[in-house]
């Protein structure tokens, strides 16, 4: 049997015929890597990563996919920014979000200013922020601030841990 992840259902759907020459599976192959065959007692482990979940009853393997990525909250307090979170910010004073240490390129974070009380984006050595036609400085006395209630950002990771882009923006940010 041949399957296909089906994103609409969050299911494995069998696409086709093939394998085995009898009443089981003899292969496995997804769309990367190369085909899978069952284990000595004719087990074939399926997990899931990331959000992605897998589990399986009976004859039934369910592949679970979040309907969304991001996590939401609201955030009052300083601290590092955790990527696939979305920030309202409101806080009684400016509230700091640093980069992220470990990145991935393709890694994303959004921010928005709900309480007015602005909201800044540190960096750590080697860090910089790409913002329209300006970056900030490179490392710790670089930063990216809000400067009005309602100012948001889309921050996505383009070189591994240091390089970040705004690929989305309300406002005018102020850029150290």
């Amino acid at each position: 049997m041949v399957f296909k992840f089906n994103p609409i259902t969050n299911r494995l759907d069998i696409t086709g015929a093939g394998g085995g020459g009898g009443g089981g599976i003899s292969t496995l192959t997804g769309n990367t890597g190369g085909p899978i065959s069952p284990d000595g007692s004719g087990n074939v482990n399926i997990i899931g990563g990331g959000s992605v979940t897998v589990s399986g009853s009976g004859s039934t393997l369910t592949i679970s996919v979040p309907s969304s990525f991001f996590s939401w909250s609201v955030i009052t307090a300083n601290q590092v920014a955790v990527t696939f979170m979305g920030y309202f910010v409101n806080g009684g004073s400016r509230v700091d979000l640093t980069l992220p240490a470990t990145s991935s390129v393709g890694d994303t974070f959004i921010v928005v200013d709900k309480g007015g009380n602005l909201w800044r984006i540190l960096q750590a050595s080697g860090q910089y922020i790409k913002y329209k036609n300006s970056t900030t400085t490179i490392g710790a006395s670089g930063s990216l601030t809000s400067q009005v209630i309602g100012d948001s950002i889309t921050l996505v990771c383009a070189v591994a841990n240091t390089e970040w882009w705004v690929i989305d923006s309300i406002g005018t940010m102020v850029v150290v």
